[in-house]
C-alpha cells in the first residue's frame, strides 16, 4: 500500500509538472542606433571663463534646488542621439526617433510631415514643452510598430511646429518612454494622462508586464564611430546585455514626474565628490553625465587649466588641457544600491576620433561629456547610460541597474 502511495504521488508530480510548464514573460524588442552630428559648421564653440558659470548655469541648467529642475529631454546638446525607427500613419516610416525616457508621448514628423491612413483617427490639439524648446501639431489614434513591437490603437502627436530645439542633427520625433501619468494635459482635449506605448502593449496583450529594458551602445574611443546596436526589449530584460543580477532602486515619488532614484555616493579617484545620497534622474533624451554643481567644479579644478566651454551645442561640458590624456586621469565610481559602478575615463572623453564630427579641434583641449545636473542632483544621460544597463517598472516603480556585458 504504501508502495502505491508513492507511485501515485510520483505520478501525479510528474502529471502536474507537465501540466503547468514555466513560461517565460512575452518580451518584444526593437533596435536602434546612436547618430553622430555630421560637421555642418553650426558647432561653434566658445571656451568659457570660470567666473561666468553661474550665470551660464542658471539660464540653462535651472539650479536652482527649490525648483529642482535639470536639464530636460532633448536640449541643444543633443548632438550624439539614440534613434529608434517607427512606422505608422499612410505606410510611413520614420527612422530618426528620439529614444527620451524624460518624456511621456510619441510624436512623429519632425523632418517629413506625418499623413494619416487607414488605421489614423482625429483626435485633437496637442503640444509638450520641453526644457529648450517645445512641439504641437494634431493627435490621432494610430497603429503604431517600433521593431517587433506593434500597438494597434496609440496615441500619437503630429508635428505642425517646433521651436527651440537648437538641434544638430534633425530628428523625425520622440519616443516617450516616461513614467505612467506624466504626460497630463499634453492632449488638449482632456487634462488626463494618456496611455504610454509601453501600457498599450501590456492592455493589447503584446507583454505582460509594463517593464522594458535599454542597452545604449557605445563610440569606439580611438575612432569615435558607432560599435554594435542599441535595443530596447519591451516587457523584459535581455540577458545577454548585462553582467550579474538587476538591482532595482525604488523611484523617487511623484511617480508620475520622472524616472527619478537616490544615488548612495560619487567618488573621483580617491576623492570623495558626494558623500551622500542625492536624488538622479535617468534620462536617455540627454546627452551628458551630469554632476551635482558642487561636483561638477570639483572635476573641473581638479586639474590645473580646467575650463568649461561656454556656448554652443556643446555648452557646459568641462575642458581640461590639450596634453591630458586618458592616464592622467581617475575613474568616477558611484554607489547605486548594492552596486558600484566604475566609469573610466575612455567613457567620459569625447574620442577625438569623433572631434570632427562634433567641429572640436584637435590640440585645442581634452574634452568631456561631463557637465552639471543642477544643485544637488545628477542628470544621467546617454554617456553615463552606455556603461549600465537599464530597466523601468511601471507597476512596481522602480528603476533596475546592472553592469553592461562589455564596455566600449
Amino acid at each position: 500500500m504504501h508502495r502505491l502511495v508513492q507511485v501515485l504521488t510520483a505520478c501525479l508530480a510528474a502529471t502536474t509538472s507537465a501540466a503547468l510548464p514555466t513560461t517565460e514573460p512575452k518580451i518584444v524588442t526593437a533596435a536602434f542606433a546612436s547618430y553622430l552630428a555630421p560637421d555642418n559648421g553650426s558647432n561653434s564653440l566658445k571656451r568659457g571663463k570660470t567666473s561666468s558659470f553661474d550665470a551660464y548655469f542658471s539660464k540653462q541648467y535651472l539650479l536652482n534646488s527649490d525648483v529642482g529642475h535639470t536639464i530636460d529631454a532633448i536640449t541643444s546638446n543633443a548632438v550624439l542621439k539614440p534613434l529608434v525607427t517607427v512606422k505608422a500613419g499612410d505606410g510611413q516610416t520614420f527612422k530618426k526617433v528620439l529614444i527620451d525616457t524624460g518624456s511621456a508621448i510619441i510624436w512623429l514628423g519632425g523632418q517629413k510631415a506625418y499623413k494619416p491612413g487607414r488605421n489614423s483617427h482625429d483626435l485633437a490639439d496637442f503640444g509638450v514643452q520641453y526644457g529648450a524648446g517645445g512641439v504641437s501639431g494634431r493627435a490621432y489614434t494610430d497603429k503604431v510598430t517600433i521593431g517587433d513591437a506593434t500597438v494597434k490603437s496609440q496615441i500619437i502627436g503630429a508635428s505642425n511646429d517646433t521651436s527651440g530645439f537648437g538641434l544638430v542633427y534633425p530628428i523625425d520625433g520622440i519616443l516617450g518612454l516616461g513614467p505612467s501619468g506624466s504626460n497630463a494635459g499634453q492632449i488638449f482635449s482632456s487634462d488626463e494622462s494618456t496611455p504610454t506605448f509601453v501600457e498599450n502593449l501590456v492592455a493589447e496583450g503584446t507583454i505582460d508586464k509594463p517593464v522594458f529594458g535599454i542597452y545604449i551602445n557605445g563610440l569606439d574611443k580611438a575612432t569615435g564611430k558607432e560599435v554594435g546596436h542599441g535595443e530596447i526589449t519591451f516587457g523584459g530584460v535581455d540577458q545577454s546585455k548585462f553582467r550579474g543580477n538587476i538591482d532595482w532602486i525604488p523611484q523617487l515619488e511623484p511617480y508620475n514626474f520622472h524616472w527619478e532614484f537616490n544615488v548612495t555616493s560619487l567618488k573621483f579617484g580617491n576623492q570623495v565628490l558626494v558623500p551622500d545620497v542625492a536624488p538622479a534622474r535617468s534620462d536617455t533624451g540627454v546627452l551628458p553625465f551630469g554632476l551635482p554643481f558642487d561636483a561638477f567644479i570639483a572635476v573641473m579644478n581638479s586639474v590645473p587649466g580646467g575650463d568649461v566651454i561656454a556656448s554652443g551645442p556643446l555648452g557646459g561640458l568641462i575642458t581640461f588641457p590639450a596634453n591630458v590624456t586618458q592616464k592622467d586621469l581617475p575613474s568616477f565610481t558611484m554607489q547605486l544600491g548594492k552596486q558600484t559602478y566604475s566609469i573610466p575615463p575612455a567613457k567620459y572623453l569625447i574620442p577625438k576620433g569623433a572631434y570632427a564630427g562634433l567641429n572640436l579641434t584637435v590640440g585645442e583641449a581634452t574634452y568631456t561629456w561631463i557637465t552639471s545636473g543642477g544643485r544637488g542632483r545628477y542628470a544621467l544621460g546617454q554617456k553615463w547610460l552606455e556603461s549600465v544597463y537599464t530597466v523601468y517598472d511601471m507597476e512596481k516603480h522602480r528603476v533596475g541597474f546592472a553592469p553592461v556585458a562589455s564596455i566600449v
